[in-house]
C-alpha cells in the first residue's frame, strides 16, 4: 500500500492575510511611534525652557535682580529674542569665548551651558551668523516672561496671570510655513 506525502506550505489565501494584517498593525503603530516621538521633543523642549527659567532665577540670586531690562515693566515683559544677549549673558562667555559683562552678568558667571542641539544649525556651505536659540522643533518662537514689578506674578498669553516671577513658552508655527520649524507644536511652562 503507498501512503500520500503531506505536502507542507502555505497556500496563496494564507499569504495574503498574513500580508493584510500585518499592514494593519502597521497603520496602527507608525503614527502612534510619531506621536511617541513629538511628546519626547516636546518632553525634552519642556526641560530647556526649564533650564533657562532656572538660569535666570540663579542669575538673580547672586545680582539680586533680573537680566534683561527690556522684560523688567510692571506685570512682567517678554524676552523673545535669545540670540546674543542672552546666550552671552546666562553663558557667561561671548561667542569668542571671551569673558562677558554685558546682560549685567558683571563677573561673568556661568548659569548655563548652551550645547549645540540648543541653535538653529548652519546650512551646510552657509555663512555662520549670530547663534538663534531654538528648540527640538527648530522653532525659534521661544519667549521667557519676567515679573519686572516684584508682585510674583506674571501675565502669560490670554491676559492670564501665574504665580512665579519666571516661566516661558513657545508659539507654534504653522504647517504652512517654509521654516523647519513647519508645524512646530506651541507648549508652555505653566499650566
Amino acid at each position: 500500500m503507498k501512503t500520500k506525502k503531506a505536502i507542507l506550505g502555505f497556500t496563496l489565501i494564507e499569504l495574503l492575510m498574513v500580508i493584510a494584517i500585518i499592514g494593519i498593525l502597521a497603520g496602527i503603530l507608525i503614527p502612534t511611534v510619531g506621536a511617541v516621538r513629538k511628546q519626547a521633543n516636546v518632553a525634552a523642549s519642556k526641560s530647556q525652557l526649564s533650564n533657562y527659567v532656572t538660569a535666570i532665577q540663579m542669575f538673580k540670586g547672586e545680582y539680586g535682580y533680573f537680566p534683561f531690562s527690556d522684560a523688567q515693566v510692571d506685570g512682567g515683559g517678554e524676552v523673545n529674542s535669545l540670540s546674543d544677549d542672552f546666550i552671552e549673558t546666562l553663558s557667561g562667555r561671548k561667542n569668542n569665548g571671551d569673558p562677558v559683562a554685558t546682560g549685567g552678568n558683571r563677573r561673568s558667571i556661568a548659569f548655563h551651558s548652551f550645547s549645540e542641539s540648543e541653535f538653529l544649525p548652519v546650512e551646510e556651505g552657509g555663512e555662520p551668523s549670530s547663534p538663534i536659540v531654538v528648540d527640538r522643533f527648530y522653532n525659534p518662537n521661544i519667549f521667557i516672561v519676567i515679573d519686572g514689578d516684584g508682585n510674583n506674578k506674571v501675565t502669560v498669553p490670554g491676559g492670564t496671570e501665574v504665580r512665579t516671577t519666571v516661566t516661558a513658552y513657545v508659539t507654534e508655527i504653522s504647517s504652512d510655513d517654509s521654516s523647519p520649524a513647519a508645524g512646530a507644536p506651541g507648549y508652555q511652562l505653566y499650566d
